[in-house]
């Protein structure tokens, strides 16, 4: 890297909106590599599609790699995923829609802020670890996990879903981890009455730190709708595979970068996994895990 250019922007919604308590939509979740502000326009690190069926009360969460080697809505030309955010969540949207082939209703945008911020305003999360290990890096330095039950404040969260340097898989293990507080944050939310009584309580508190298209009246719904039946949500989580390579990325002037070539199988059963929640289906994943 030569030198970084941080540019503040003004994101608009490019939502399809939809009854948020009756029809299923998908959510565009990404996650900036910065602290702060969230205004800042930078790579999009975390890249995590959730489609939700509120009626059959299942979400499946599938992550695209950060590194994914995809065409730009836009520019129409290659690039890697985590490049796109340089050009706002607009354009990572689009690029994700293109490439599932689907419409993205909503999308929501954070940082290593909002994570540390969320978490603690809800009193932390249980993450199930597969596997123990210990954290790395200049800013990721001190946290230790055990194999199976953590309780995870805020920085300890984001410790977790940062780490990738501990494990044989690298970035796909991170993924997963990702996943896995993610998944711990919408469990606990979702089955706290507390919890979902004083939501909006808890987004002023994130608010600098979280962008999202969703209206207040959208999430008031959604809260709404989670008191009256207090459902248990089934969640299902996914990831693209691909293979590793190096390749031309638009942002980069054309330069050759590390990417991760698509995996059009892994599309594919993506997609399939996609429509089978807006059928309100049982989701089968075949062979992947």
């Amino acid at each position: 890297i030569i030198y970084s250019v941080f540019v503040e922007k003004v994101s608009a919604a490019n939502a399809k909106a939809v009854d948020v308590t009756k029809d299923t939509y998908n959510v565009y979740i990404t996650g900036l590599d910065t602290k702060g502000s969230i205004d800042i326009q930078s790579r999009s690190d975390v890249n995590m599609l959730m489609t939700i069926n509120p009626v059959t009360k299942k979400i499946l969460l599938t992550s695209i790699p950060r590194d994914y080697y995809v065409k730009l809505h836009t520019y129409q030309s290659m690039d890697k995923l985590t490049h796109s955010g340089i050009y706002g969540a607009e354009e990572t949207v689009a690029t994700i829609e293109d490439l599932f082939d689907i419409d993205i209703n909503y999308y929501v945008k954070c940082n290593f802020s909002t994570v540390v911020s969320l978490v603690d305003a809800i009193d932390g999360v249980d993450v199930e670890s597969e596997q123990s290990f210990t954290t790395h890096g200049r800013e990721n330095t001190g946290y230790s996990f055990v194999a199976g039950e953590n309780h995870l404040d805020g920085g300890a969260a984001l410790a977790f879903a940062r780490e990738r340097k501990s494990f044989a898989g690298g970035d796909r293990q991170r993924i997963k981890n990702q996943q896995l507080v993610l998944e711990a944050v919408l469990k606990k939310v979702s089955s706290s009455k507390t919890l979902l009584t004083n939501y909006s309580s808890i987004l002023s508190a994130i608010s600098e730190y979280l962008e999202t298209s969703f209206t207040d009246t959208e999430l008031k719904s959604i809260a709404k709708m989670q008191l009256n039946d207090m459902a248990e949500w089934d969640i299902t989580k996914i990831s693209l595979d691909g293979k590793g390579s190096s390749k031309p990325c638009y942002a980069a002037g054309n330069a050759y970068a590390s990417v991760i070539l698509q995996d059009e199988d892994s599309i594919a059963k993506a997609r399939e996994a996609i429509a089978q929640i807006y059928g309100g289906n049982e989701v089968d994943l075949g062979d992947q895990e």
